[in-house]
């Protein structure tokens, strides 16, 4: 049985016990030769202790035996006393202890030697094993080294104790030195931060004694480290379109970052972030998409910086700006039957700053196709606040080019497409194609409308939609279009939830005659229901129609965790129009997930790209599954109670233990916090306990669960 003995108890015991020893070799000569002193304590891999100590000098012949004693400065716990009587000689100075765990805490040792029966030499000195804990710090990528001093069972640190070595165990097996520490006789710590992407560390202590020629070596202890700091995002300056290749041109100003290895370069579309390209070179601050449909529509970019420490071989990107910046998109318009042609622009949102003004640029052909152009003119200098112009004047047989410069408040110029008119009596398009009527995220219906790319006359293309229970289609919105433009509709007010539309465009020419009409689109429209039994959601939608080709295929995507990341489920021929999705893999998450069915065309856009039309989002929450423990057990196996949870938001999670007096023995927020069977410090007394549980599933509706546990004590 242990027997617990404070630290000035020990040092008494220790010191007078040396005393007594030495006042009773005073009597008999030669027993004072026995007296010896502690070499050093050296830890190995599998925490056993290494205890070495000087000779003790016999030259009366009087020696019997060593006497080890241990005991634990943390607790003040005498824990062993070990007797080495064989070799019955002082010539064996060591000792090895397997019994207890220098790994995990020090171990303080001292030594007395025996004489004849009843006669001791004067106690040793204490000398303890260094435990060392390597444990990771609040800064990302630092460990704080906590360790003792060997002296720490003394009364006082020895004089003379040189200062601690901290180590680190390299990757040939080698130890390099990382920091000195000076011996203060009690606990110290250092830090150490990494200096490189990751790794798995080992560091040992070490203190050399230049008197007994032997070192005091800790445990090892390991720590697995990892730089944690992403660079900071640019700042996009500007979403320009170059004027040569009438591209998107992004620009930026250099990430702030130390560690800086490149910027990986993303297009935003409908609420999606693509990575289109990566640039391995710290000092970019452009980027020029050759792939760019910024004659078409707005394109909107954003940009994250990443450094060296790449992941499985490619770059780990710190966090893009919040918003994505996007171009400004110039349309034109010329009224009708006349000289005159309206210019509208809008975009570069998110970027730094307001525009201070516009500057309207022109380029004009005279005839049309002849090639002869006038060059450049800056024709009108425009306010901030204005996004329209009117362009009078026009000679009719001519061509003209457009484009917008936005003016920065530090005197940058960001250029928009370039349009261009010809300016003659209407004719008819050979085609207008409806490319696709799509849902966005705002539950609006997005039309894209591509036009003949060989009438250079103005037309008015006026959208029309039409319910299924409507007699005939009315009109929603107008626009002008020409030559091959693309023409992006937005119908606020459809109900996409509830139903599909059908949608179709009807053509004018600049007099007011109608010249035709597009194919008719239809919206995918999802529905479901979720199965709380089998823990499936069930998908059905209606077809699209029509594609300027055909539907080739229907995608199903989800999303989960409260609009986390979204993954393809899977991909159904054009024939298929339900689906069941089992998400009883998926206990761990909230339980809340949205569905948004992807029609795909059996031939791609203009610009060579897929074209795609998408449904609603449709979300289906499956409610939380709470199993709950009936009994605990205080030192058993069962000795906490947590209920498990699936299909929940534990942001609103409670968890409350009360007795059969309506006392409250335990509460908690934190779902991986269970009751151990404690109150105040003390077991809890065995019987029947009430528990109440709060919940909330993916939606915020939120649950409860109550019922009794049997709380029971081990013997």
């Amino acid at each position: 049985m242990y027997t617990k003995l404070n630290m000035s108890a020990l040092r008494k015991i220790n010191c007078g016990l040396g005393l007594l020893i030495a006042s009773f070799f005073i009597a008999l000569p030669g027993l004072s030769q026995l007296e010896t002193a502690m070499q050093c304590v050296q830890v190995n891999q599998a925490g056993n202790a290494s205890i070495t100590w000087e000779q003790a000098m016999d030259p009366a012949s009087v020696f019997e035996q060593y006497t080890i004693h241990l005991f634990e400065p943390s607790s003040g716990l005498v824990l062993e006393t070990y007797n080495i009587p064989n070799p019955t000689d002082p010539a064996n100075p060591s000792f090895v202890n397997t019994t207890y765990d220098a790994n995990t805490t020090e171990l303080c040792y001292f030594v007395v030697t025996e004489g004849p029966t009843g006669t001791f030499g004067p106690s040793s000195d204490t000398l303890c094993s260094i435990h060392l804990t390597a444990d990771p710090a609040l800064a990302p990528g630092t460990v704080d080294l906590n360790f003792n001093s060997p002296y720490i069972g003394s009364q006082s640190p020895t004089p003379f104790a040189e200062p601690l070595s901290v180590e680190l165990e390299e990757a040939d097996g080698s130890w390099s030195q990382i920091g000195i520490v000076a011996d203060n006789g009690g606990m110290m710590t250092t830090p150490y931060s990494l200096d490189e992407c990751s790794g798995d560390l080992v560091f040992r202590v070490k203190q050399s004694n230049a008197l007994t020629l032997c070192d005091q070596i800790s445990n090892q202890a390991g720590s697995t480290l990892s730089d944690e700091f992403d660079p900071d995002p640019p700042l996009i300056t500007a979403i320009q379109v170059d004027y040569a290749f009438q591209e998107a041109l992004v620009e930026w100003e250099s990430s702030p970052a130390a560690d800086l290895a490149g910027y990986i370069i993303y297009i935003c579309n409908g609420g999606f972030q693509m990575a289109i390209d990566t640039l391995f070179d710290p000092n970019a601050t452009s980027y020029l998409d050759l792939n760019s449909n910024v004659q078409a529509y707005i394109e909107s970019y954003n940009v994250a910086a990443f450094d060296s420490c790449f992941v499985a071989g490619e770059p780990d990107p710190g966090a893009a700006s919040e918003y994505c910046a996007s171009s400004i998109f110039l349309n034109t318009a010329s009224v009708t039957c006349s000289d005159e042609a309206t210019l509208t622009w809008t975009g570069g949102f998110n970027l730094p700053g307001e525009f201070t003004g516009y500057e309207i640029w022109i380029n004009e052909e005279i005839p049309s196709g002849s090639g002869n152009w006038s060059g450049l003119q800056m024709m009108q200098t425009l306010d901030g606040s204005v996004d329209q112009w009117l362009f009078q004047g026009a000679t009719f047989g001519a061509t003209y080019q457009f484009h917008v410069a936005a003016q920065t408040l530090g005197g940058a110029s960001i250029l928009s497409n370039v349009r261009t008119l010809e300016f003659s009596y209407p004719g008819a398009p050979e085609f207008t194609s409806l490319r696709r009527a799509t849902v966005n995220d705002s539950g609006a219906v997005s039309v894209v409308v591509d036009l003949d790319p060989n009438c250079n006359d103005v037309h008015a293309y006026t959208l029309q939609r039409k319910r299924s229970n409507d007699p005939d289609f009315f009109d929603i919105e107008t626009l002008e279009g020409v030559a091959g433009m693309t023409l992006q509709f937005e119908d606020p007010t459809a109900e996409t939830d509830a139903m599909s539309y059908q949608y179709r465009v009807q053509v004018y020419n600049d007099c007011g005659d109608s010249v035709g009409a597009s194919n008719t689109a239809a919206t995918v429209h999802i529905e479901g229901i979720s199965d709380y039994q089998l823990l499936k959601n069930t998908l059905h939608w209606t077809p699209y129609a029509d594609f300027p080709g055909a539907t080739a295929s229907y995608r199903i995507y989800r999303k989960t965790n409260n609009g986390g990341s979204t993954e393809v489920l899977t991909q159904l021929p054009a024939s298929v129009l339900s689906f069941e999705d089992d998400v009883s893999n998926m206990l761990l998450s909230p339980g809340d997930f949205c569905y948004i069915i992807e029609a795909t065309d059996a031939i791609p856009g203009p610009d060579g790209s897929i074209n795609y039309a998408l449904s609603n989002t449709l979300c289906l929450t499956q409610e939380p599954v709470i199993w709950v423990p009936n009994a605990m057990l205080i030192g058993g196996y069962n000795n906490e109670f947590k209920p498990v949870i699936s299909f929940a938001d534990f942001t609103n999670y409670r968890l409350d233990i009360i007795n059969r007096w309506g006392d409250l023995m335990h509460t908690t927020t934190d779902v991986e916090s269970g009751w151990d069977g404690y109150f105040n410090g003390e077991p809890a007394q065995e019987g029947a306990y009430g528990y109440f549980i709060t919940i909330q599933d993916g939606a915020g509706r939120i649950f409860e669960e109550q019922g009794m546990m049997t709380l029971l004590v081990s013997e």
